[in-house]
């Protein structure tokens, strides 16, 4: 079973987070999650991409049922995965949109941060990066997506407070572009998708933008060495 759902529609690409029932990440859907994202990066849709989850949650983040009993190599290969899968995100030469369905915690909320445009269902789901209440600390490339996406003093209260929000509070405060009812969701991320795409130099603009912070993280990809690593539960 894919816990990748890959659906095209015309020149748009819509990835579907699918790994029931709350999507949640372990090391075979991260691996998935780079291996397809990474294809993107090398053969951009036209129309953009749009990421989604499948059924009524977006991500619950990390699955900490699963992720505790890993072995010390599993718990590296799966941040291996997840500094790269993020860091191609972050970096694709075209449009992405973040339609977020439902709940999304922690390293799904860094995912929908690191698209370019973030749109919510209008529905009482719980959003939030909770890491600091989980016990763990962050990738190092999600937590520079974080620096570079959430302004200083909201990111410094919820990085550090782990509150909390629903997508209404998420919209107010300027983390979530727009928000739609729940059955016009995909097809508005879809349309925001295509417009943004097709833009002449959308992908140069957007790579003068984000260049900084991607560097960084190619450098931390490269050196292969995470200090989660050394403190991960």
């Amino acid at each position: 079973m894919a816990f990748i759902q890959v659906e095209h529609r015309q020149e748009t690409t819509v990835l579907r987070l699918a790994r029931p029932p709350a999507n949640a990440f372990n090391l075979e859907l991260s691996g998935e999650f780079e291996a397809t994202v990474g294809e993107l990066a090398s053969h951009a849709p036209a129309g953009g991409v749009v990421l989604t989850g499948d059924g009524p949650s977006f991500s619950g983040g990390v699955d900490f049922k699963a992720v505790p009993e890993y072995t010390a190599d599993q718990r590296a290969r799966m941040i291996g995965h997840i500094n790269a899968a993020i860091t191609a995100l972050y970096d694709l030469p075209t449009a992405t949109v973040a339609a977020v369905n439902g709940h999304a915690i922690g390293g799904a909320f860094v995912a929908m941060l690191a698209c370019d445009v973030r749109v919510a269902a209008d529905v009482n789901a719980k959003l939030g990066l909770t890491e600091v209440l989980a016990g763990i600390p962050y990738p190092a490339c999600p937590m520079e997506v974080v620096r570079a996406e959430i302004e200083p003093t909201l990111r410094r209260h919820l990085v550090l407070s782990g509150e909390i929000i629903t997508p209404r509070v998420a919209h107010a405060r300027g983390l979530i572009d727009e928000l739609v009812a729940p059955a016009a969701l995909l097809d508005r991320c879809v349309a925001l998708a295509r417009a943004r795409a097709a833009a002449r130099s959308y992908a140069r603009v957007k790579h003068q933008l984000k260049h900084e912070a991607v560097t960084r993280m190619r450098a931390i990809i490269a050196a292969g060495s995470d200090p989660m690593l050394q403190r991960w539960l």
